[in-house]
């Protein structure tokens, strides 16, 4: 099966894509392969270079001035990094991206990645709304720092991933990208030792298995319930 005749996750830009704009993205710029922990993109530096992945997962980040490390977000097959910057001459890279798995890659610079949006409205609508969502994540994270309750915040951070990054095995959840309770508390806006005391609330309280840097939703339902949506969560979060 080609690129242009994969299934891509309904939730990512190539997958909301109608054939014709997605066959002309992906026909566009050079495919690249990167092995793991190799960084796309720095924080603060110029760049004209957006990444459409085609497959594997990186990790986004930004680094504060003492060095601490607060993971962002998770890109998966079908997504984009690297848009605002290619897209805004005067914008620096506002954040680090690193493969976290090996990753294929296709470079577009700049001038052929605005083209594309010339040629094909629906492409910039999609890109516009890709970004509008990410805004919108980072916006909910911002609403639940005020929680006080870490096994609530934590429940709500890995429905929402579930959501966009997991994959539904039989009657649980696997999340699709490793990530280790530094990374979950970076995202939950937690510390270290209060993910992992919600981690192993969650788990006693049959909602989550865990293993080495692997989390499972073994009753999302349940889960739900402790986020504090119950029957009805957000449309943005419902795997």
């Amino acid at each position: 099966m080609t690129s242009a005749e994969a299934e891509w996750p309904g939730t990512s830009l190539l997958g909301r894509l109608g054939e014709k704009t997605r066959a002309a993205l992906l026909a566009a710029g050079a495919e690249i392969r990167y092995d793991k922990n190799h960084y796309l993109l720095r924080q603060d530096e110029e760049g004209d270079i957006a990444y459409l992945i085609m497959d594997g997962a990186v990790k986004v980040f930004v680094e504060t001035a003492s060095g601490t490390k607060s993971l962002l977000g998770i890109r998966l097959a079908g997504e984009m990094v690297g848009e605002m910057g290619a897209l805004d001459p005067e914008a620096r890279r506002s954040a680090t991206v690193q493969a976290s798995t090996p990753v294929v890659v296709r470079s577009l610079h700049r001038t052929r990645l605005r083209q594309l949006m010339v040629e094909y409205p629906e492409l910039a609508l999609e890109v516009n709304r890709m970004i509008s969502a990410r805004l919108r994540w980072a916006n909910r994270r911002r609403v639940d720092a005020t929680i006080k309750d870490g096994r609530v915040k934590l429940s709500r951070l890995l429905v929402e991933v579930a959501a966009h990054y997991g994959e539904r095995v039989g009657d649980h959840w696997e999340l699709r990208v490793p990530l280790t309770q530094h990374e979950l508390g970076y995202m939950a806006g937690l510390a270290n030792r209060t993910v992992e005391k919600a981690l192993h609330d969650l788990e006693s309280e049959g909602a989550i298995s865990k293993s080495y840097r692997r989390i499972r939703i073994v009753d999302m339902a349940r889960l739900r319930h402790i986020a504090g949506w119950g029957e009805n969560p957000p449309p943005c979060v419902v795997p």
